[in-house]
């Protein structure tokens, strides 16, 4: 009996340890100072981001973010640039043409215009990361590209079309197409593409579709993503649904460095790891994987271990 409760005594002083330095480590990061940022993508949209600077650095992280996100609201966001630029990289995270769904937007010399997840297209990603890439080579040396969940479509989509050489990272890259005919439930993906390209064209609502056209189901709740046809239409017989199919997988390779970040509780995930590791490592020379059992989809309570282990990986290869 005493040796139980001594163990129980032990864990608990653990528990209080990590729970201190937790509170610690939430206090630091909305501390971080980052510059806000301006500019155009190559087809002359403004964008706004953060920047975040690591002293005397050369160095960067470019993160492109999934669909309807943005530049700022995620928490793991904020872990990274303290870890980030406390390790020696500058960190830019920044809002895509695809940003949140619905959004006021400009392009040239402002002109107007609606832009966001729900209505853009997903192929403006192509001049968004070129835009942002442009923008930090100015005082950079090194770039480094990060997606997150349809971020990661975005990266490895730019590296394909454009065939610059920047190593990458990818964080809860997930099988967009299996994701969204779960959500369809009684079609499958083809037929919605053709029935959607049957539909008259609306201009007085901007062609937004039904709420059951697009969106997430899991076993607790359905995660529905307002969308126009033409927005959906540019995901879902576009990239998203082609690069990472498991079922009907295309062909390419990446002669580059890439960090593959895997959640087990990451409920995006329609396969197991080691499947998503297979396919991956079968289309990029050189893949470091890192699985987090206790890890979902949003890096929650494990963003500052994936944030290390990053920083380990690029150390490791001579950033």
């Amino acid at each position: 009996m005493k040796l139980i409760n001594y163990f129980e005594n032990i864990k608990q002083i653990i528990l209080q340890v990590v729970k201190i330095r937790k509170n610690k480590l939430d206090k630091n990061i909305f501390n971080i100072k980052g510059s806000l940022i301006s500019f155009q993508n190559t087809i002359g949209y403004h964008l706004d981001g953060i920047y975040y600077k690591s002293y005397n650095s050369k160095k960067v992280i470019i993160h492109i973010h999934g669909s309807y996100g943005n530049f700022y609201h995620d928490k793991f966001i904020k872990v990274m640039a303290k870890i980030y630029t406390e390790s020696g990289y500058n960190f830019f995270s920044f809002n895509l043409t695809c940003h949140d769904g619905f959004s006021e937007g400009y392009k040239n010399k402002n002109v107007f215009e609606y832009i966001g997840g729900a209505v853009s297209d997903f192929l403006t990603c192509i001049s968004d990361i070129e835009g942002a890439i442009q923008f930090v080579a100015k005082f950079n040396e090194k770039i480094i590209l990060q997606g997150h969940s349809l971020g990661c479509d975005r990266v490895v989509y730019y590296l394909l079309t454009s065939g610059q050489k920047y190593d990458f990272i990818l964080l809860g890259a997930c099988d967009s197409c299996k994701l969204h005919s779960i959500w369809l439930k009684s079609e499958t993906v083809e037929q919605q593409i053709q029935r959607l390209k049957l539909i008259q064209y609306n201009n007085l609502d901007f062609d937004w579709l039904p709420i059951n056209e697009y969106g997430i189901y899991n076993d607790k709740e359905d995660y529905i993503l307002p969308i126009t046809r033409k927005a959906l239409l540019s995901i879902i017989s576009g990239p998203p649904f082609i690069l990472f199919n498991i079922d009907n997988p295309i062909d390419y390779f990446l002669d580059l460095n890439c960090f593959l970040y895997i959640g087990q509780k990451d409920k995006l995930q329609t396969e197991e790891p080691g499947i998503m590791i297979n396919f991956f490592k079968a289309r990029i020379k050189h893949l470091e994987t890192f699985i987090v059992k206790d890890g979902d989809h949003m890096m929650t309570e494990c963003e500052e271990t994936v944030a290390k282990k990053i920083i380990e990986w690029l150390n490791n290869n001579n950033y």
